[in-house]
C-alpha cells in the first residue's frame, strides 16, 4: 500500500468511498437526515474543485484506490485552521492500516505548517480512532446539529 497525492481521475473511487462509508459504516450512528446532507455535500464536482484547495491523498492497494483523506484550512479568516477532512476507508479495509497510512501523511503536512494545533470533524464511529492519534474532544466546540464531534490535537512544546 502507498499513499499518493490524489488525481482528478481517482474522484470516481472516492466518491464511492465516501459514499459507502456514509451507507455502510456512519449510517448506523447518524441520523439519515445528516447522512444525506453530507452525502449531498460530495458531488463530483465539490470533489474535484477540492483538488484545488486541499491536499487530497488516496491509498493504493494493488492499483485500487481504498482510502482518502484530505488536509485543509478550513478558516474563514487570516489565522489558519488546520483539518483532516475527508478521511475515509472502503469499508472492507477498515482496520488494516489504511486510515494510519493516511492519517501518517496529513501529520506530516500538518508538522511542515509549523502550526500548534490540528482539528478533525468526526463522525460518532471515528472518535476512537481520532483518540488513537492524541486527538481529544473539544467539549467547548460541539455541532449537535451535525451530528459531528470536533476533536483537537495540541502540539506539546
Amino acid at each position: 500500500m502507498f499513499v499518493r497525492r490524489a488525481l482528478k481521475a481517482d474522484i470516481p473511487q472516492i466518491r464511492l468511498i465516501i459514499e459507502r462509508n456514509f451507507d455502510e459504516v456512519i449510517s448506523k450512528e447518524h441520523s439519515q437526515t445528516v447522512v444525506e446532507k453530507f452525502k449531498s455535500h460530495n458531488t463530483k464536482d465539490a470533489l474535484c474543485d477540492q483538488l484545488n484547495w486541499k491536499r487530497v491523498y488516496v491509498a493504493e492497494l494493488d492499483g485500487q484506490v481504498i482510502a482518502t483523506g484530505a488536509f485543509a484550512n478550513l478558516s474563514y479568516t487570516n489565522k489558519p485552521r488546520y483539518c483532516v477532512s475527508n478521511l475515509y476507508v472502503l469499508p472492507e479495509y477498515h482496520k488494516h492500516g489504511c486510515g494510519k497510512a493516511i492519517m501518517t501523511k496529513l501529520f506530516e503536512d500538518f508538522i511542515d505548517t509549523g502550526a500548534k494545533s490540528f482539528h478533525v470533524p468526526s463522525t460518532r464511529n471515528a472518535i476512537g480512532f481520532y483518540q488513537s492519534f492524541g486527538f481529544l474532544v473539544d467539549e467547548v466546540q460541539n455541532d449537535l446539529e451535525d451530528e459531528i464531534t470536533w476533536m483537537n490535537y495540541t502540539l506539546r512544546s
